[in-house]
């Protein structure tokens, strides 16, 4: 008879270190990781940007049921505002905190990027993926943008990654998780359809092709039509706040950025939009590295079934599945939408290339690879635009928060502060950190008397003089631009203080 303690030696004998090329690959996965998350960080403190303040001040800094009902403007991204507003009601409403969530739903992209690629490809193809997805220089950016658009990417990822595991080993509990990411994403930004719909699109080819029986391809084929049905409904439950009490559903479906074109104007933006897109996938990285990823790319199209363990080409769906919603809704989308679409060109890139180098009829061994990726790597994290923008970053300041600083101690109760577009949401971020309320802004959906204007320029901007920021307003006739006076000047920033023709 075996005793207690000869089970706990011989289960402690078992356990064995993972071999050392194992130990190598987890300890580069880990430093891709690590220096993707502080490529992100040193983002964080950047200067506060329009749509950012914009989600912040009419959004996440208004009660929770408020927020959740409030789609009067696409800035909103319901999931990720909520995030934001319990971000910062927990740690303030510094800039960094607004972009908490979005940096950590960046983060978190590089080990679903791997977990993805592992699960149709090798290790080596997985760890490059990672690498990529962590240092290309447009997934960086937006980890420090305070917007929902990190979220949709590893809400992308993880669903393809579901997708790859149900085609194999359906089981309940991964049909629910497919159906709550499909639905958190569809909350975050609606146009998670894009994604939701060439990943269904690719797992119903799987399950048409399938050598299973017919009885069984049919039994998956529906357990994937009743998964999107349920996460059809959790959708319209967490948008029922909207539809019943809030901004109602043509704030949806037919508010100024979705609703559809005519044909003629359709087709009239078609080529520049996606001209944009392309030249937006190219931006950070120098020719050399964007030649060398397209071609990986193409690679990893053409050979999918001999370098991946993929019957079809996920990518292909996906570009299928945008292309019918876009046809369908005929709209083409801002460079920013395709973001979730650009991390899955660089992760199959990424697999084309490797794979390509696992099959060289050389000598190697795992850690050879690893060293390589490694090095692969610091070459394009040095030649990329990232180090340049962090050190821009680390010595630029805010003019915006500087005058918001100079504001809340002079500010007058007769003042009333007019400025233009993005300068007036970004000066009203900085004022409200310092508690005066966006009322005190000039906002002609309210207007009000004006007895003392003081009127925000800065010289950057296409209303870059006085008179170019009262006729923006039309309010040339109200004020009295002969005895402006310039009260306050810093870096491009200029602030003018000038009269009302009738004081109330």
């Amino acid at each position: 008879m075996v005793s207690p303690l000869q089970q706990l030696l011989r289960q402690r004998a078992s356990l064995r270190w993972p071999p050392k090329a194992d130990v190598v690959h987890l300890a580069l996965l880990s430093a891709v990781i690590l220096v993707g998350a502080w490529l992100r960080a040193s983002l964080l403190h950047k200067p506060i940007q329009y749509d950012e303040a914009y989600t912040y001040l009419y959004f996440a800094s208004r009660p929770l049921p408020a927020l959740l009902a409030d789609y009067s403007a696409p800035n909103n991204h319901l999931f990720h505002t909520l995030l934001v507003a319990l971000s910062s009601r927990l740690l303030g409403a510094a800039p960094w905190t607004l972009r908490l969530p979005a940096f950590l739903a960046g983060v978190l992209t590089i080990p679903a990027a791997y977990l993805l690629v592992r699960r149709l490809g090798s290790a080596h193809q997985a760890l490059a993926a990672a690498a990529l997805v962590a240092l290309a220089p447009n997934l960086i950016d937006y980890s420090a943008n305070g917007r929902g658009y990190t979220l949709i990417v590893l809400f992308a990822l993880l669903l393809a990654y579901l997708a790859t595991h149900l085609t194999e080993h359906p089981t309940p509990r991964c049909w629910l998780a497919y159906s709550l990411v499909l639905a958190l994403g569809m909350h975050t930004i609606p146009i998670f359809l894009y994604t939701a719909v060439g990943v269904s699109l690719w797992m119903m080819a799987i399950h048409l092709t399938d050598p299973l029986p017919w009885p069984e391809r049919r039994r998956r084929l529906l357990w994937l039509a009743y998964a999107s049905l349920l996460a059809g409904l959790l959708t319209l439950l967490l948008y029922s706040p909207v539809l019943l009490v809030g901004t109602g559903w043509r704030s949806l479906i037919a508010n100024d950025i979705v609703a559809s074109r005519s044909w003629p104007v359709f087709l009239a933006d078609a080529l520049p939009r996606f001209h944009r897109a392309i030249l937006a996938w190219m931006t950070g990285f120098p020719p050399a590295t964007n030649g060398g990823l397209l071609i990986g790319f193409l690679i990893s199209l053409t050979f999918h079934r001999r370098l991946t363990r993929q019957r079809y080409p996920l990518m292909i769906f996906l570009i299928l599945g945008f292309l019918l919603v876009i046809i369908l809704q005929r709209v083409i989308p801002l460079p920013r939408v395709w973001l979730s679409l650009y991390a899955f060109y660089l992760i199959f890139a990424a697999s084309g290339l490797i794979g390509v180098v696992e099959r060289l009829p050389i000598r190697k061994d795992a850690r050879w690879l690893d060293l390589l990726i490694l090095l692969g790597a610091v070459v394009i994290l040095i030649t990329s635009s990232i180090p340049a923008k962090i050190q821009i970053i680390a010595h630029r300041d805010s003019p915006e928060e500087q005058l918001a600083a100079y504001l809340a101690e002079t500010l007058q109760p007769t003042d009333t502060l007019i400025a233009v577009p993005p300068v007036d949401i970004q000066t009203a971020y900085y004022l409200a950190l310092h508690g005066v309320p966006l009322d005190r802004l000039y906002r002609p959906a309210q207007p009000r008397p004006i007895q003392n204007a003081l009127v925000l320029v800065r010289l950057t901007t296409q209303h870059n003089t006085l008179l170019d920021v009262l006729d923006y307003y039309n309010l040339r006739q109200q004020l009295i631009p002969q005895k402006a006076r310039l009260i306050y000047e810093y870096g491009p920033l200029q602030l003018y203080s000038l009269p009302a023709q009738f004081t109330p």
